[in-house]
């Protein structure tokens, strides 16, 4: 992500009022990233939502776009299931939707709340409905679907991710009628919000790119505390997902082996050069273990996965149409070792980071081990 410009999100809820209480229940979210720079779809989610109670589907008949009562239920996956995904999509980013600041927005973090967790943030927040009203005249209704008629966009579906595809044409026409960078400031840089929010939205450069960072401080806490990004396109898939460690609460490390292209293997040469030297000289009896691995031909490195309570690595799949769709799992683990098999390709965002693994106080015991791991931040994998 280019850090200067901050990504737009446009998200849309399909839900119904519960007969307890008058809140309202998704029963469908569909969301989609944005480019700031072309306002063209980068990445897009969609999932029905089951209520967590039956009383929470209210008065709920079958509709006409398609929506029934008997599909939700049977897709069987509740608002928890995919709230990490929606709120790592949603966090931090502006906000786009039509109606979305008395609608989409807080019924969402509605949703938050009901199940116990913090609701994601907007970067800023731009209501489709509100700009319409600007140039609109006369007694036409500013209701989604009465709007992409006036202006020619499509129909309304009223089904998630359908609407949200709507919507960012609807704001695309918007943007042509009013001057974004002036009226709106949306494209304009943000100097202050981005530099607040460039630890959740890292920039993730390409090793031809890449420049390794000199650490002034030779330290050993500098040297724990290396974290740089790097992203890798069409990378070819090794050996698949290999369990080799477990952690303590008996979860498994997840891991599998790509091809190591030459500007990347360059690179993380480069990186293993100049930390093995700050390294060294701590005087610590571990051995520095090389991160590319060169008994295979062509050379491999080793991405592992995350996958704790408070961090998971993204995964999403780009389909024959190009579109990128951000994908959740039931089994984290089965799934994706169905995906990674060897022979796929995928592009992959990256943190190389340090780490060492202290020895025994025996000397009869074997040394630690210290160097640089590759951890997958983020996964596409091709068609």
């Amino acid at each position: 992500m280019d850090s200067s410009r901050p990504e737009i999100v446009i998200f849309d809820v399909e839900a119904v009022r519960e007969t307890i209480g008058g809140t309202k229940a998704i029963l469908e979210f569909g969301v989609i990233i944005v480019c700031p720079q072309m306002l063209v779809e980068k990445e897009y989610f969609s999932s029905l939502v089951r209520p967590q109670h039956d009383w929470e589907f209210g008065g709920f008949h079958k509709r006409k776009n398609g929506l029934t009562r008997e599909a939700i239920i049977l897709a069987n996956t509740s608002f928890s299931d995919i709230a990490r995904t929606v709120y790592d999509m949603l966090n931090g980013r502006i906000w786009v939707g039509h109606n979305i600041i008395e609608h989409d927005r807080v019924i969402v973090e509605q949703a938050f709340h009901k199940i116990g967790q913090v609701p994601p943030k907007p970067l800023d927040v731009f209501d489709t409905l509100d700009l319409c009203q600007r140039f609109i005249r006369g007694p036409v209704n500013r209701k989604m679907e009465t709007v992409a008629e006036y202006f020619d966009l499509g129909k309304q579906t009223h089904r998630a991710l359908d609407d949200v595809r709507l919507n960012l044409r609807l704001f695309v026409h918007c943007a042509a009628v009013f001057s974004l960078t002036e009226s709106l400031s949306l494209l304009r840089a943000q100097d202050d919000n981005t530099n607040n929010n460039n630890n959740s939205f890292p920039r993730f450069p390409d090793p031809r790119e890449f420049s390794i960072p000199t650490l002034r401080d030779e330290s050993y806490d500098s040297f724990n505390k290396v974290r740089e990004p790097i992203s890798c396109a069409s990378l070819n898939v090794r050996f698949g997902i290999d369990i080799k460690f477990w952690r303590e609460d008996r979860s498994p490390k997840l891991s599998f082996m790509v091809d190591s292209p030459d500007n990347l293997s360059t690179k993380l040469d480069e990186f293993d050069w100049m930390l093995q030297g700050l390294f060294s000289s701590f005087r610590i009896d571990s051995e520095w273990r090389k991160v590319v691995d060169r008994k295979w031909n062509p050379p491999a490195v080793r991405l592992r996965i995350t996958n704790t309570a408070d961090e998971q690595t993204i995964v999403c799949k780009r389909e024959d149409s190009g579109k990128t769709r951000r994908l959740i799992f039931k089994d984290y683990e089965g799934e994706l070792q169905t995906l990674l098999k060897p022979g796929t390709r995928l592009d992959a965002c990256l943190f190389v980071e340090t780490y060492h693994y202290a020895g025994f106080a025996d000397p009869t015991q074997e040394k630690g081990s210290a160097g640089i791991r590759l951890v997958a931040h983020k996964l596409i994998i091709h068609p």
